[in-house]
């Protein structure tokens, strides 16, 4: 890199985190959480709370805490600087650390004592995840409130359900939507389950506290620390401080808290996916049956003007079939960790936790956005529904009618699937020849006894009278959904 070029980048550097290969997280909330910047404000304020921690035990002068706090702005340092300054150490902490202290001048020494990196990684890593959860989690409940609306006004709205691919039975399209926000609801539960008691890292350079506990016996020797106040004490203060749990101990190459983060973020991406997966093909012409929000400038196509393409739904998919292979990456990295400081297996774990939290707060958001405006055809969804004809609810001829035309041939064991298989076989023929041919409901008619009525016989063949417990599961469905969508910590 040349001389001319430097500021350049330099001034480059805030916007290193646009996002133009990643539409689906870009300009969110979460990508400004877990930006660069974002972290190293996190780096600079857990070091910030150490030294308060310190101070407020007589440990460091008050000033010192004063002076690391006013230290924190990100706006002060150089991101790119700071990127190519880590390559030397292997982690970003050492340089930021470097930087932090020639800011902080004569509290310089007051700063990371008895810390280690990783330490201070790991710990603003888990304050990142918890900030960043909290704003998924608002965009789940939003999301998780605007299906369970739709769910309950399409209740007994009736659609076709489809299984491999094919027209299965008849359902309600509140029924789908009732699924959607079931499995948000679980993902968003997940996630409020992994990340209600983040933990602090705290145990220098080998996980044994060594630095840390002798700095703390000779503060007892020389009577400026108080003797109820151990290592735990002071550590149990930070986490407090930071607003994080307080393990038994460091946890530095166990990686669950970890893990447990990145599963529920991928849980969240899959949840949304499936809703994107559903919408993409329900909003096919020729299917018809959905439609996007639709906003000024939104779906169009470069080369043909007729297009409206379901954008929206398109990135929330390419996330979900990208966060698998990230969680991948995370979960690789914790089962490589080794001795008490992984070598590459820990620094692999970064940018592949932070990548799903971009691409869970990405598919949160975006899914909010189009559940909360979702186009719903119902015209179209009862032409398809009706598109199999009568044969759509063969299941409940076969229960209610076979044993009908069984009695009819003299009880013979089988006999009555057998004939009603035959009907349906030949309808399907018919179907495909002469326009004379018989449909099913005539062949069906002709073979039954004068006991079975024309009226009872139509009701049996309407689709919109097998739809099962639809409705009622969409009502229990909701009334749990409403409860994780109503909750907030305010």
């Amino acid at each position: 890199m040349t001389e001319s070029e430097s500021p350049l980048l330099s001034a480059l550097a805030l916007e290193s985190d646009a996002g133009l290969l990643d539409p689906l997280s870009s300009g969110t909330e979460v990508a400004v959480q877990s930006s660069d910047a974002g972290y190293l404000r996190q780096l600079l304020e857990v070091e910030a709370a150490w030294t308060a921690v310190l101070a407020d035990h007589g440990l460091v002068a008050p000033e010192h805490a004063r002076a690391a706090a006013e230290a924190t702005d990100p706006a002060q340092y150089d991101l790119i600087e700071l990127a190519h300054a880590g390559q030397s150490g292997g982690n970003p902490l050492i340089p930021a650390l470097k930087a932090l202290r020639s800011r902080a001048g004569d509290a310089a020494q007051a700063i990371h004592i008895g810390a280690t990196s990783q330490d201070i990684m790991d710990t603003a890593m888990m304050r990142m995840a918890g900030e960043v959860s909290a704003t998924i989690l608002a965009d789940v409940r939003a999301a998780v409130g605007s299906l369970a609306d739709l769910a309950t006004e399409h209740r007994v709205t009736p659609m076709v359900a489809r299984s491999l691919t094919q027209h299965s039975l008849p359902s309600t399209f509140g029924l789908r939507a009732a699924g959607w926000m079931s499995a948000l609801v679980e993902a968003g539960r997940r996630l409020e389950a992994a990340t209600a008691e983040l933990p602090i890292q705290w145990g220098g350079a080998a996980g044994t506290m060594a630095a840390l506990s002798s700095r703390v016996a000779k503060a007892h020797t020389n009577g400026t620390l108080d003797a109820g106040t151990d290592t735990f004490a002071l550590v149990e203060d930070l986490a407090a401080r930071l607003g994080l749990a307080a393990p038994a101990g460091p946890w530095q190459t166990n990686r669950m808290p970890v893990t447990g983060v990145a599963a529920a973020l991928a849980d969240v991406v899959a949840a949304c996916g499936k809703i994107a997966n559903d919408v993409l093909i329900s909003a096919r012409i020729e299917n018809g049956e959905l439609g996007e929000p639709q906003a000024p400038g939104r779906g169009g196509s470069s080369a043909m003007p007729h297009k409206q393409n379901p954008v929206l739904s398109v990135m929330i998919h390419a996330g979900a079939l990208g966060a698998p292979s990230t969680l991948a990456q995370v979960l690789t990295a914790a089962g490589a960790a080794n001795e008490e400081r992984p070598d590459g297996a820990w620094h692999a774990e970064w940018p592949a936790l932070r990548q799903l939290m971009r691409t869970a707060g990405g598919a949160a958001a975006r899914t909010a956005e189009l559940v909360s405006g979702l186009r719903v055809n119902t015209e179209r969804m009862n032409e398809n529904l009706h598109r199999v004809g009568p044969l759509l609810v063969s299941e409940r001829l076969m229960a209610e009618l076979a044993p009908v035309l069984e009695e009819q041939a003299g009880g013979d064991p089988g006999s009555g699937k057998a004939r009603l298989q035959a009907i349906v076989d030949r309808s399907l023929v018919g179907s495909q020849g002469p326009e004379d041919d018989p449909d099913f409901r005539t062949l069906l008619r002709d073979a039954l006894p004068d006991s079975v009525t024309d009226t009872e016989l139509d009701e049996l063949l309407d689709p919109a009278n097998y739809t099962g417990e639809a409705a009622t599961l969409v009502d229990r469905l909701v009334s749990d959904a409403r409860q994780f969508a109503e909750w907030s910590t305010s």
